[in-house]
């Protein structure tokens, strides 16, 4: 409730008209004349504090001085010495000679215990303070109560709390705090039609207090009629200056185009439609309608003049919409201007998704050198690191964010996949139950659910992606982390249907879809190659409708110097799960094949899982004999630039059989061209 957060500001003015405007009453009082002279003029917490003890050691039992020293600690986080200097001045307090109430004093002291989350005493020192309050402080019992019934809802205690809220209204019948006090419990019980009953009364003593429309909102919301939950919502965001702008958007788009004429209509009456038309553009983003937002961003723009968060928040649109020389153009105008760690991660992401990872890292960089302890450059670092193989620095990355930032999942999660890849299966699996650990809360920043897939815990990470997708079931994002936790699982086809909700949900993100390792299970299926191009289609469609520059993808062409062999084979170098090889290409050979003395290898040193051992295929030798083999998944064949994910191979037991690329891979990388002059293999991709 709005009233909870200006307390703060409420009761820094209790000992004073304003907040460093004391007056001291005695001579002996110089110092602590001077530290609100200091806090008033610099706001300078070291002096004021060194003015504060010099004080103190002349007149211990000064309680102005040793509460005024308490605010200042409470700044620092020095809560034990804010405390004792509360305790002193309760045992040494005379009010009527400091004109300091005793309950004020409990007051301040309930919130120090609420800074170390002691809600006990916290709440036992706030009843102290409503109890005194009734006898010594009239001016302040108002707002005294109001706090303890905050308190006392925090801790579920909500027929205590409406008791003090009806006790309230017996001292001033119109205090709307306790009135939407009063509502929020009913709410909580689930009374919805008790709450607008409330609620309209409170409206009509004063339509302009805040919390009216956000309670409104909610139980509108609750009993489903959804047009007069967003007409509260808008008129909670009209009149709050710290409306949740998340919680009003996601009532909104249950009825997007009434929402959309809603705000239209208040743009059209308001007498200043600048912050009507920039929640519009939020609203936009909010369902994934990025050129509109774009659109209505120029407008804003030209209309107003040039604000850097237009920049910020139309380089996300750009960057939404796979337009990322606009996105880097847009941020990059900020940054000129002062650069921060965050604009700079900003514009290192845009640089990383276009694929340019090395002015990825060198953004990156500067960020981290603009903050050097800020734990998430140090993670995209190292992902950027880990995208161009260089997982040394990729590992050095996620080490050093780590001790930065120890509660941070993803790190845990990036860490344990290197080790995972290194075979360090042990220290992988302590960095997965560090995940599980640290991430407790399912929401669109959990990854719990990788980390439980990795140590081999499917079924609870089904459950967790369950719950998260149960928290916002319209968040398109929930349902893309859907098809990369399935597709790891190798339930591709269910990783697929997850991927079209997702794009029907808002999903748009095709540059992130490539860079992907998650998807790359899928990624060569048939399904998932219609889905994308499906909609990316819709997406090329959508840009040309508001005459936004559609990329246009660049074939991409891998030459490879190859070696001729007898019997019309070639000869190539290749990659294969990291591991350098070389492989014969036979055009008339059907299917990939290795030698069990290269697949016993791969997997003693780390290339191969278990997990990639399939079962048993059979397969036709040269001598055009059957022979059975095992089945093994590559997770990645790479020949120069091209690349390819998941391919079947069978492993012959012949120790001198060659690593064997047939038809049924090559075929997936797009038009091959054997150039027998120059022998060079031309791939088109």
């Amino acid at each position: 409730m709005r009233k909870t957060l200006l307390f703060s500001a409420l009761i820094l003015t209790i000992l004073s008209g304003n907040v460093y405007a004391q007056k001291t009453k005695t001579e002996n009082d110089y110092n602590l004349k001077k530290a609100y002279e200091v806090m008033n003029e610099e706001n300078d917490i070291a002096k004021g504090l060194e003015l504060l003890n010099k004080q103190l050691q002349e007149t211990p039992d000064n309680v102005e001085a040793l509460i005024f020293r308490m605010r200042l600690l409470r700044r620092q986080g020095q809560f034990g010495q804010a405390l004792q200097d509360i305790n002193h001045a309760l045992k040494v307090n005379k009010p009527k000679k400091t004109n300091i109430k005793n309950s004020t004093i409990y007051w301040w002291k309930a919130y120090v215990y609420q800074d170390i989350l002691d809600m006990d005493n916290a709440v036992a020192s706030m009843k102290k303070a409503y109890e005194l309050a009734q006898k010594d402080n009239n001016e302040n019992q108002q707002s005294i109560a109001f706090d303890y019934a905050q308190m006392l809802y925090y801790q579920d205690n909500l027929d205590e709390s409406d008791r003090i809220y009806r006790t309230m209204l017996t001292w001033n019948e119109a205090d709307q705090g306790a009135m939407v006090g009063l509502a929020r419990n009913m709410y909580d019980r689930g009374q919805y039609q008790e709450v607008i009953g409330i609620l309209d009364k409170c409206q009509m003593l004063d339509d302009d207090y805040p919390e009216i429309y956000r309670f409104k909102m909610q139980v509108y919301d609750k009993l489903g009629d959804v047009s007069k939950a967003i007409e509260a919502g808008l008129d909670w965001f009209d009149k709050s200056d710290d409306s949740d702008y998340s919680s009003i958007l996601k009532v909104m788009v249950k009825r997007p185009n009434f929402a959309e004429a809603s705000i239209k209509a208040r743009t059209k009456k308001s007498g200043s439609p600048f912050q009507w038309e920039a929640f519009l553009c939020y609203f936009y983003e909010k369902q994934h309608k990025y050129a509109e937002a774009i659109k209505t961003y120029d407008n804003l723009e030209a209309n107003y003049g040039h604000y850097d968060l237009i920049n910020i928040r139309r380089s996300d649109c750009y960057s939404e919409l796979g337009l990322y020389d606009n996105a880097i153009a847009d941020i990059s105008k900020v940054i000129e201007k002062e650069a921060s760690s965050e604009t700079l991660c900003s514009r290192a992401d845009y640089y990383r998704l276009s694929g340019n990872l090395d002015k990825a890292i060198e953004d990156f960089t500067s960020a981290i050198e603009d903050s050097p302890n800020f734990y998430y450059a140090y993670y995209k670092r190292g992902w950027c690191y880990e995208l161009k193989k260089d997982f040394k620095k990729a590992l050095e990355d996620y080490n050093i964010g780590i001790e930065m930032f120890e509660d941070y999942p993803y790190l845990y999660l990036m860490r344990g996949e290197l080790r995972l890849q290194e075979g360090n299966k042990a220290d992988a699996d302590a960095d997965f139950q560090m995940v599980i650990q640290k991430d407790t809360i399912a929401d669109g920043g959990s990854c719990r659910q990788y980390a439980l897939h990795f140590l081999g815990r499917d079924k609870e990470a089904e459950e967790w992606m369950d719950k998260v997708i149960a928290s916002d079931p319209d968040d398109a994002g929930f349902y893309y982390d859907k098809a990369c936790l399935y597709a790891r699982m190798g339930r591709l086809e269910v990783s697929i249907a997850a991927l079209r909700t997702s794009f029907e949900k808002g999903y748009r993100s095709f540059s992130h879809i490539r860079l992907d390792d998650d998807l790359d299970p899928v990624r060569d299926l048939p399904g998932f190659k219609t889905l994308i191009e499906e909609y990316e289609a819709k997406q090329s469609a959508y840009l040309k409708e508001f005459e936004l520059a559609v990329p246009e993808a660049e074939e991409i062409i891998t030459e490879i110097t190859v070696k001729r062999n007898q019997g019309g084979t070639f000869e190539i170098p290749c990659n294969i799960n990291g591991l350098a090889l070389q492989m014969i290409f036979d055009t008339g050979a059907s299917d990939v094949t290795i030698s069990s003395v290269e697949a016993n290898f791969m997997l003693k040193n780390g290339y191969l899982s278990d997990k990639d051992i399939k079962g048993k295929k059979y397969y036709r030798t040269a001598s055009g004999q059957i022979s059975e083999g095992t089945t093994i998944t590559l997770r990645e064949v790479k020949i120069g630039d091209a690349v390819l994910h998941n391919v079947d191979a069978s492993v012959v037991k012949s120790q001198k059989a060659p690593l064997l690329l047939g038809q049924s891979a090559m075929e997936r990388f797009g038009a091959i061209i054997i150039d027998n002059q120059n022998n060079k293999l031309i791939i088109k991709h």
